[in-house]
């Protein structure tokens, strides 16, 4: 027995290795692209000359350890080349995040392809692209690794015997590291939900009584992190060591909101991994992947069903609709409607455990050559998913991100500080995207369509290229605008909406810009 034993420590190991590789793969090529993020250049600049400001905005909405984290990172990557390591910090949490999830699978009893395969998965998402992809974005990622161990702190409790101090110190220990994974980021701290329902579907002989006493334990201990996240908060507003920001507000047209997320939220987490697009109508893979898995999931609840009758049904019925319901109750609550693939990490994950519990109940109708049947579809689904997420990635994120800096370094070439030039930024709209495909602020998003974003790239690029000149700020005259200026008003004009323009000879000179422009900020240095 100790050989089959040995075999299968070895066998967990290596494949927690390789899960954890592969994030890191997927998204190595943005990773290491050169290009910020809307938000990345301010930051940027305030870690080095406003010390404590992103702390005190972030601390604001309610996110005090992510002000920390981000603060603390940024003012270590110090310009635009180092956000490169903040994405890679992302993609190690989330490499993390998918070896931790393939353990705690096992454990709960899923089979070691099926688990290997589900948590590969969970790190490809289109979620997971966003936070591999933009830099300020990876403190969300050590949040989800919060969450997760949260509920295997939570399960290590439930394994104790009722009524063990043990059993307790467990639990409290768990609620402590759901707060945590809460003041870090609100939305990803909910992960936790995706572990119970794997948990849910995965113990199949439980009673329905059984699987709502395990449901509430786990909420409960849920529940408890959020409330002493949101005691935090408040007690830090009240002795004024932080300022509340008005966007704290809590939703109160709440059958309103119901509707809004069954009819805005709910298809873009049924797509899984494909992404809707915010221009236009969606695309025929995004409705067939929405038809795809609303018919797999409720297949699979029928099966439960078929298999142990009633019971069957209404706990996986329960668990997917309190589960969601959990997995998305902070922006339900929530005042603002936004829904971004950032905040749907959660929710999506519980879609996804219940798509592949349902397709190996698809493959049970055939005993003899089920399981590999199911285990050969959820590795064509992982196998797309990382397809995707390297490419959508790239394509949406990096690729036309590095175009428009590439636009703003072709103009910053012709400015001498010397002469105390004049210098406009005509910014871009959205629709002047170079991207396939935009969805909202994230995939595809134009990075420098106002004045502050212009003003900050532009800061961080003379920087670059002037680093000896002091007060280099004094020596220029910035304007920015939609529209373009006179003639002859400013000396250097730089034209955003030239990022609309198609054909690859265009996207090749930018990218000749980008290298060429590397070259001159070494050499400056």
């Amino acid at each position: 027995m100790g050989a089959p034993f040995t075999q299968r420590r070895a066998s967990l190991g290596w494949t927690a290795a390789l899960l954890f590789f592969v994030p890191l793969a997927t998204y190595w090529s943005t990773i290491f692209h050169r290009y910020g993020m809307r938000d990345d250049y301010a930051i940027l600049r305030e870690a080095r000359e406003e010390p404590g400001k992103i702390l005190k905005v972030c601390s604001s909405i309610g996110r005090p350890f992510y002000g920390w984290l981000l603060e603390t990172s940024t003012r270590a990557a110090g310009g635009i080349d180092g956000l490169c390591w903040m994405r890679l910090a992302a993609a190690v949490c989330l490499g993390l995040l998918g070896s931790s999830l393939f353990l705690l699978l096992v454990q709960e009893g899923w089979s070691l392809p099926i688990a290997a395969l589900l948590a590969a998965s969970l790190t490809l998402t289109p979620s997971a692209q966003v936070i591999a992809s933009w830099a300020i974005c990876w403190p969300q990622a050590l949040a989800l690794l919060l969450g997760t161990g949260a509920f295997a702190l939570a399960s290590r409790g439930m394994r104790c015997p009722p009524g063990a101090r043990a059993r307790w110190g467990w639990w409290l220990l768990a609620a402590l590291t759901m707060a945590s994974a809460t003041l870090t980021y609100q939305a990803s701290g909910l992960f936790y939900a995706v572990l119970l329902a794997a948990s849910l579907t995965v113990r199949r002989d439980d009673t329905l009584k059984e699987t709502l006493q395990r449901m509430a334990r786990h909420l409960c201990v849920m529940g408890v992190g959020l409330g002493l996240a949101f005691l935090t908060t408040q007690i830090l507003y009240v002795t004024g060591v932080f300022t509340r920001s008005p966007r704290i507000a809590f939703e109160t047209h709440w059958l309103s909101k119901a509707g809004w997320m069954v009819t805005d939220v709910l298809p873009h987490v049924l797509a899984l991994i494909v992404l809707d697009d915010t221009r236009g109508t969606p695309s025929v893979g995004y409705l067939a992947m929405v038809v795809l898995t609303l018919t797999t999931v409720t297949l699979g609840i029928v099966l439960e069903g078929r298999r142990a009758g009633a019971t069957g049904y209404w706990r996986w019925l329960l668990g997917l609709v309190t589960l969601s319901g959990a997995a998305w109750c902070v922006s339900f609550l929530a005042g603002e409607r936004w829904p971004t693939y950032r905040t749907l990490y959660a929710l999506t994950g519980v879609w996804t455990v219940f798509f592949a519990a349902s397709l190996v109940n698809l493959g049970a109708l055939r005993p003899s050559r089920g399981q590999q049947l199911a285990t050969a579809l959820l590795g064509v689904f992982a196998i797309a998913g990382a397809l995707l997420g390297h490419r959508q990635s790239f394509e949406l994120f990096a690729a036309p991100q590095g175009r428009e800096l590439a636009l703003m370094e072709e103009g910053v070439r012709q400015i001498a500080l010397a002469k105390h030039p004049r210098v406009f930024v005509i910014t871009a709209r959205q629709n002047d995207t170079s991207a396939p495909l935009r969805y909202l602020d994230e995939f595809g998003s134009v990075s420098i369509d106002t004045e502050w974003v212009a003003k900050e790239v532009l800061k961080m690029l003379l920087a670059e290229r002037f680093p000896d000149v002091q007060e280099r700020n004094s020596l220029y005259r910035f304007a920015a605008g939609a529209s373009a200026p006179e003639p002859r008003a400013y000396d250097v004009v730089i034209d955003m909406r030239r990022l609309r323009q198609a054909g690859g000879d265009f996207h090749a000179q930018l990218d000749s810009h980008d290298a060429s422009s590397r070259k001159d900020v070494r050499s400056t240095q």
